[in-house]
């Protein structure tokens, strides 16, 4: 892979991620506390949809690193923990990122009928922010690169 190619990866993987992220706008209702449990399945969705973007980019350029992340039970939080070693993502980005992980973890274990907007809504809140935030980080690393 060239780093031409990663970087047209990254963005169309961010592309992607952004869908995701208009999709939940669409959802998501300014001063609404009352949402129904399906609509809360939708947010979550789009919440784990957006977290396995991020980790698709950060696993492809860390491949693109020849940076090994071991299939081992925590390989989630190994990726985040590498990438803040080498620079892709700092730590206040590993910080949010682990917030989502943590969901990403819940969500795939947890029944849609145990969501709570209450424990959703920081994540909702914080998203768009950390979603530019990690593209604008992983974008600059690329640059680096040879």
């Amino acid at each position: 892979m060239t780093k031409k190619q990663l970087e047209d990866y990254c963005i169309a993987e961010f592309e992607n991620i952004a869908q995701v992220l208009h999709e939940l706008s669409g959802v998501v209702k300014p001063g609404k506390w009352d949402y129904t449990s399906v609509e809360l399945a939708a947010m979550a969705t789009f919440i784990h949809n957006s977290y396995n973007g991020m980790e698709n980019v950060l696993k492809r350029v860390l491949a693109y690193e020849s940076a090994e992340v071991t299939d081992t039970p925590t390989w989630h939080k190994d990726l985040l923990r590498i990438a803040t070693e080498r620079g892709i993502i700092g730590d206040d980005l590993q910080e949010k990122l682990g917030q989502y992980l943590s969901f990403r973890h819940f969500f795939i274990h947890a029944y849609s009928f145990g969501l709570r907007w209450t424990e959703i809504k920081p994540l909702v809140d914080a998203i768009h922010d950390t979603v530019r935030d990690f593209g604008s980080r992983v974008l600059e690393h690329i640059e680096t690169l040879m």
